[in-house]
């Protein structure tokens, strides 16, 4: 197999892991306590009134939590709600994404055949959570509930 073949069957997990480490400082951002049962943080779009971005710690461990991430009408009319789960790794201070959607595929057409994955889909939704947060952190306005 020629190397270039190699190469792009190889998972970089290095980009992975710097991609967690920014999600990580972004949701420092947000008000909110990541590391209390039931902390919840929203963020409401002044240009769309319907829309926001809510985050919800769902489960809290010694070194982690779990959060429930929910994008409802946060982007184009077509996009269905994205709910997404990510663990925060207090330690290691990285949020990555566990879950997303029920049955975890990209919810528009440019995935590929419904039921597989791609290769590096799991680094796509962390970039994908990325842009929520970062979309989030610049054009929302915080609601926090401890």
């Amino acid at each position: 197999m020629p190397n270039f073949e190699l190469r792009k069957q190889r998972l970089d997990l290095s980009r992975l892991h710097d991609e967690c480490e920014r999600n990580y400082q972004r949701l420092q951002k947000v008000p909110f306590d990541s590391a209390k049962m039931g902390s919840l943080a929203h963020l409401n779009f002044p240009q769309k009134p319907n829309a926001g971005l809510s985050i919800e710690v769902i489960e809290v461990t010694r070194y982690t939590s779990t959060l429930n991430i929910k994008a409802d009408q946060a982007g184009p009319h077509w996009m269905p709600q994205i709910e997404i789960k990510a663990r925060v790794y207090r330690d290691a201070k990285m949020l990555e994404v566990i879950e997303w959607c029920t049955d975890r595929t990209i919810p528009w057409d440019l995935s590929e055949e419904k039921g597989m994955q791609a290769r590096d889909e799991k680094w796509q939704w962390n970039i994908f959570l990325s842009e929520l947060l970062i979309y989030g952190l610049r054009h929302g306005s915080a609601l926090a509930k401890a």
